[in-house]
């Protein structure tokens, strides 16, 4: 390849972004020019600015500052002239991003027009272009580059979504319509009323219990479900080549798409193998950060309250040693509050393990954003399970910290079923903090649970007995996670480093612009 060369990248706010960050440093190093094209919110003190996010890099970014403050005021954050990139996720009324399905056509088509202005004034020179996630921002891509080769990586949440929405149309269309659900089990009927309006829905119509399921959810968030889904085959259309981060989606992709296997190449996610590595630490240093993330920068959140709501004192963190003045065996939970991160599962599971094993271990919850929580939020889960205080809410902190974190625990235990790729548990591996997952989706090809070879543990599915056993035996032999750290250690720096993974994007670009020259 050319040094000339240029990349660039279309990025919507979420876990794309720390790919994209290693992945264009790594180009960078290897002699090519990469430039990001995303949004961005707050000053430089924030690390959701964008410039400060991808320090280093050249960014060209559209700012979302005032439009969050109009939907903090009260008006609208997906009508100005740098309006909000909806989400593939539900983060909740707070939130100045709603869910993709729940955003009007019209609106949709504000937000493309913006983007295809952004992108176009700032179309330099560029060779190809990598997106991340299937959007409107194929459409405005076509629009800005053109012709230009392009390159679109599918991470999960974009099919995730497109799953559920493809499940609520067909459930929508045997019932009546988005419309009249919305407005029959509207969440702000009494639990009474929604329960008996459910019930003489389940008598009128043939439901399987995944449609009664599905029937409880929030119907306020699907209205535009069956347009969403359309337009995301159109927007297939313009893609151009199709990047999986695991198997699995690939063949989600298919059954979603109808995209055939062969089509679409799986590559990945990285681990930056320099930050995320054993650090053999003390108990005196583990607990030296664990005081600077619960006592002196307190960033958990109580339900309804700003970051460093929950505080600690250092009584809190003696609670954290044995009878013998050891640090007690601790797990680590990563990730956002969303149900589909399992957190109330594995914080049940832990209540059984407190209960009943002779190892009393800490928990310690990293992440979540303030207001970003669905269903109960985990305080409260933790407090009606009588374990509150042997659970530490740390909050969210910058990517560059969790290797201190990953390092401060024995175990990290996320029981998410059916992630797309699951970074976090090959950090924790690379680490040497052996991962407990579900034996579903990324993590099932990521993590053996047995033989020599074993770098982890993996459990049923939503099976608190399953998830509380398998806890309790790994806690109880320190030699067998001893030696599944380092059997992970391996596999990540054999497998997973940045420098690998880049390698298989150079080459995929290359075939890219191969197969472009040729026509």
């Amino acid at each position: 390849m050319n040094e000339d060369r240029q990349r660039g990248a279309v990025l919507p706010r979420g876990g794309s972004a720390q790919v994209i960050r290693y992945l264009a440093h790594q180009l960078e190093s290897r002699g090519h020019t990469s430039r990001i094209l995303c949004g961005s919110l707050g000053g430089p003190s924030q690390l959701s600015n964008a410039q400060t996010f991808y320090d280093g890099l050249e960014v060209e970014a559209m700012d979302y500052t005032a439009s969050a403050q109009s939907y903090k005021e009260g008006g609208p954050s997906m009508e100005g002239p740098a309006p909000f990139h909806p989400s593939y996720e539900d983060r909740g009324p707070q939130a100045p991003d709603r869910i993709f399905t729940a955003v009007e056509p019209e609106t949709i088509e504000h937000i493309t027009r913006a983007w295809k202005r952004h992108l176009t004034l700032n179309a330099a020179q560029t060779d190809l272009v990598h997106l991340h996630h299937l959007s409107h921002l194929q459409e405005a891509v076509g629009s800005a580059y053109g012709t230009t080769p392009s390159v679109t990586t599918f991470h999960g949440t974009d099919l995730k979504l497109l799953d559920r929405a493809q499940q609520v149309t067909r459930l929508a269309q045997k019932m009546g319509s988005p419309a009249f659900l919305q407005d029959h089990l509207h969440p702000e009927l009494s639990e009474r009323n929604r329960d008996e309006r459910l019930r003489d829905l389940e008598r009128r119509y043939p439901l399987t219990q995944e449609e009664k399921n599905l029937l409880r959810t929030d119907w306020r968030q699907w209205p535009h479900a069956h347009t969403w889904s359309r337009r995301m085959r159109d927007h297939l259309q313009r893609a151009g080549r199709l990047v999986a981060v695991s198997e699995s989606d690939r063949h989600e992709i298919d059954r979603l798409l109808d995209v055939p296997g062969e089509e679409v190449t799986v590559i990945p996610n990285g681990v930056e193998i320099n930050n995320f590595a054993p650090r053999d630490l003390t108990d005196e240093q583990r607990m030296g950060y664990l005081r600077r993330w619960l006592v002196e920068d307190p960033r958990g959140w109580a339900p309804g309250q700003e970051e460093g709501s929950i505080r600690y004192s250092d009584a809190d963190l003696a609670r954290m040693y044995d009878t013998r003045g050891r640090l007690r065996p601790t797990l680590l939970w990563v990730g956002r509050y969303q149900q589909v991160k399992r957190l109330d599962l594995l914080l049940e599971a832990f209540a059984n393990v407190v209960r009943t094993s002779q190892v009393r271990p800490v928990l310690l919850v990293w992440g979540g954003y303030p207001g970003e929580a669905e269903g109960e939020h985990p305080l409260i889960t933790a407090r009606r399970l009588g374990i509150s205080e042997d659970v530490y809410f740390i909050g969210w902190r910058g990517h560059d910290e969790l290797p201190l974190g990953m390092n401060c625990a024995d175990l990290m235990a996320a029981p998410a079923v059916n992630e797309s790729f699951g970074m976090v548990y090959i950090e924790a591996q690379a680490c040497g903090t052996p991962p407990v997952a579900t034996n579903t989706g990324g993590p099932a090809t990521l993590i053996t649970s047995e033989g020599p070879q074993a770098n982890g543990w993996t459990v049923k599915p939503d099976d608190v007995s399953d998830l509380a056993a398998t806890l309790t035996k790994a806690l109880a032999h320190p030699a067998e996670r001893r030696l599944r750290a380092q059997n992970g250690v391996e596999h990540v720096r054999a497998n997973f480093s940045w420098s690998a993974v880049t390698d298989q994007y150079e080459r995929l670009y290359d075939e890219t612009l191969t197969q472009a020259d040729s026509h």
